[in-house]
């Protein structure tokens, strides 16, 4: 039987007051997922039938961190023909399981978002603010820490070699 994937809208946000700082939280799915329980990850999910990415990324945001000042960053067209409408979206960052225990394709957008985030999801906690400095120290000597996924889109987008 052929395997599909289901693609999922995860968001690198920043701080509008401080943006040299970067949202993570933990993921934490101890039924469903116990070997990433308890390891960072940016915030993110299912995207819904018909949804724009950009509303997608600030509800999931909404939903697992209670932030509602979102601004999702990125230029996005919207193009109608015969009654069909189709949005086109840039700086879109994909990253893809090609190898482990589960098929997995994240889209990750830019956001910048204000407030204090809280672990508000039933799949995550410890949500926080983290400096860059600190997350990028992270990266490097403790990637065991991070989900496979959010660890990879994390160490290309700093630069962040192992």
């Amino acid at each position: 039987m052929e395997k599909l994937v289901l693609l999922n809208v995860y968001v690198l946000a920043r701080d509008r007051e401080h943006p040299s700082r970067v949202l993570l939280q933990q993921r934490w799915k101890p039924d469903t997922d116990p070997a990433n329980s308890g390891r960072w990850e940016l915030p993110g999910g299912k995207w819904r039938a018909y949804e724009s990415i950009a509303s997608c990324a600030a509800r999931e945001l909404h939903e697992e961190t209670g932030l509602v000042d979102v601004d999702v960053r990125g230029h996005r067209s919207d193009h109608e023909l015969l009654g069909d409408t189709v949005q086109v979206s840039e700086s879109v960052q994909l990253v893809q399981m090609i190898e482990g225990p589960y098929p997995s394709v994240l889209a990750v957008v830019d956001a910048v978002a204000s407030g204090q985030p809280r672990a508000t999801g039933d799949g995550s906690r410890a949500a926080q603010w983290i400096e860059e400095s600190r997350l990028r120290d992270m990266l490097l000597t403790e990637p065991e820490t991070f989900t496979a996924l959010s660890y990879a889109a994390l160490s290309h987008r700093f630069g962040v070699e192992p």
